[in-house]
């Protein structure tokens, strides 16, 4: 257990540092490319975007003004019930999304590609166990039974 958590601080400081340099490119925020990219999917409530980025809702709100102000997104009244209301991308708001998706994919395939491929499973399985723990963690963990 020694070992465990400076490695995963020391991973958690080298991919944000990575995210910021590499995928984002100094244009938007990490959290801002990874909300465009989420809305790439297609128009999410800025509650469900929320709970998808693991932020709370006010955040996210204060979030998708600043992409709203850059054009990059729009707000529209979801179907009968005038109260909901979905973030969907705009034009501009999907170039730059597929912009930052492509550099994503080549930053994450250069790091995919300098790991042995006889080691590539296990890598993988490794970082689903830990994604796992640490949703368990933040549903169900300390201060939270």
């Amino acid at each position: 257990m020694n070992r465990f958590a400076p490695e995963l601080m020391a991973l958690g400081r080298a991919f944000g540092l990575f995210e910021r340099d590499a995928i984002c490119c100094g244009t938007v925020s990490v959290a801002q490319s990874a909300a465009l990219q989420e809305l790439l999917r297609g128009p999410r409530e800025i509650g469900r975007l929320a709970t998808i980025m693991g932020v709370a809702q006010s955040s996210m709100t204060r979030l998708v003004d600043g992409l709203e102000k850059r054009g990059w997104v729009e707000r529209d009244r979801a179907g009968q019930d005038r109260r909901r209301v979905e973030v969907l991308l705009s034009t501009a708001g999907r170039e730059e999304a597929t912009r930052l998706s492509g550099l994503t994919e080549e930053t994450l395939s250069t790091i995919h590609d300098r790991i042995p491929a006889d080691k590539r499973k296990q890598v993988l399985e490794s970082l689903n166990l830990l994604r796992k723990a640490i949703e368990d963690v933040r549903c169900c963990g300390p201060g939270k039974d």
